[in-house]
């Protein structure tokens, strides 16, 4: 690919841990990448949350894990003066607010075997693949970054800038309806009321809904009623105490969901999980030596790990009205980055989000050298 020599200083946050995080200056430079050539996005505001902290504590010796934090973002996608940044089939968006699937796939069909087989398989797990924010490409704790074209998804004019945050994750949950781990008339539980598990269940309520009559409503098990009485009527979802899940409920459901973040939750999962069942794999905790894998083995259950998902089904649920601006704990411009990581930290906030910048256009992007 091709480096312009000209460049934008942009203000970022460099890392998330107190020890090494400030604001310093960063150039940026404008990538060309073949037919697939990414544009200037100016970034709206992103999030800080505990997933993106506990991934970092808990891989953070990992090669790839270092550079500007965060994966989640709307921006403005602009066009650089001087130089052509966008093929003329992405030219519509030009201008727009987008968001972006955080997986850099090489699509080289010729060279990788993942790539050539398509679908989600190459958008997940291509073995040449960049992670925006997670691994060897900078996130999203920024005014400007760049991305492929081919990554971007327009936000619906109805969509507001703080909703739109919301779309990686939320495609995240639509992954588990996409892999097709539930089947008509399974019996579905969801464990965790986070963000992550709050969104997992606006999204299964509808999805076991759509499946036909006979299907139950799936169960989210929380540990805060204020939390699960977050989620909206059209997600078709109980909600129950996870306190009280066992013995009751032992062995009761075909598919169990641990979105906690913890070991814990995991083997709470395998308790509420039938013989022969299902259990997907939202948390990216680490389950230590001591982990027990012979229940797993002697009740034969599947264990499905699940990653990111679509962006079109998530950014289509929220133009028809789901708001999810609830979740929103507190926001904090990037000047005050750090006060909002120690927010994150926070015992019961579910998201916190940095704004970059106002809703007002962005302007044009310098181009002096």
């Amino acid at each position: 690919f091709f480096l312009s020599a000209r460049y934008a200083s942009l203000r970022c946050l460099r890392d998330v841990y107190p020890a090494d995080a400030r604001l310093r200056r960063r150039r940026c430079l404008w990538l060309r990448h073949g037919r697939a050539r990414a544009g200037a996005r100016r970034r709206r505001g992103s999030g800080a949350c505990a997933r993106r902290r506990g991934l970092r504590d808990r891989y953070r010796d990992h090669e790839g894990i270092h550079g500007l934090q965060r994966h989640r973002w709307p921006r403005v996608c602009r066009r650089r003066r001087d130089v052509e940044t966008a093929p003329a089939s992405h030219a519509h968006l030009v201008g727009k607010r987008v968001v972006g699937d955080i997986n850099l796939c090489c699509w080289d069909a010729a060279s990788c075997g993942t790539c050539a087989v398509g679908g989600a398989r190459a958008r997940n797990h291509c073995p040449k693949r960049t992670v925006l924010g997670i691994l060897n490409k900078d996130g999203t704790y920024c005014e400007r970054l760049t991305l492929p074209v081919v990554n971007l998804h327009a936000v619906p004019d109805g969509v507001s800038t703080e909703n739109a945050a919301f779309a990686e994750p939320l495609a995240a949950a639509f992954r588990i309806a996409e892999q097709r781990v539930v089947s008509p008339k399974d019996r579905v539980a969801i464990i965790g009321d986070g963000k992550l598990g709050l969104l997992i269940a606006e999204v299964l309520g509808r999805h076991a809904a759509s499946l036909g009559e006979g299907t139950p409503r799936p169960v989210l098990f929380g540990r805060h009623a204020a939390k699960m009485g977050l989620l909206s009527s059209a997600a078709q979802v109980e909600t129950a105490f996870a306190a009280s899940a066992l013995p009751a409920r032992a062995a009761s459901f075909d598919v169990v969901v641990d979105a906690t973040g913890s070991p814990t939750g995991l083997d709470l999962a395998r308790s509420l999980c039938r013989p022969l069942g299902a259990v997907v794999l939202k948390s990216t905790c680490a389950a230590g030596a001591d982990f027990n894998t012979a229940p797993f083995v002697v009740d034969e259950l599947r264990v499905v790990g699940s990653r990111c998902g679509p962006f079109p089904p998530a950014l289509e649920l929220m133009a028809a009205g789901l708001d999810l601006t609830p979740l929103i704990s507190a926001t904090y411009p990037l000047e005050e980055a750090m006060a909002a990581v120690e927010k994150a930290r926070t015992k019961g906030t579910l998201k916190v989000q940095i704004r970059v910048c106002s809703d007002e256009a962005a302007p044009e992007l310098d181009t002096s050298s």
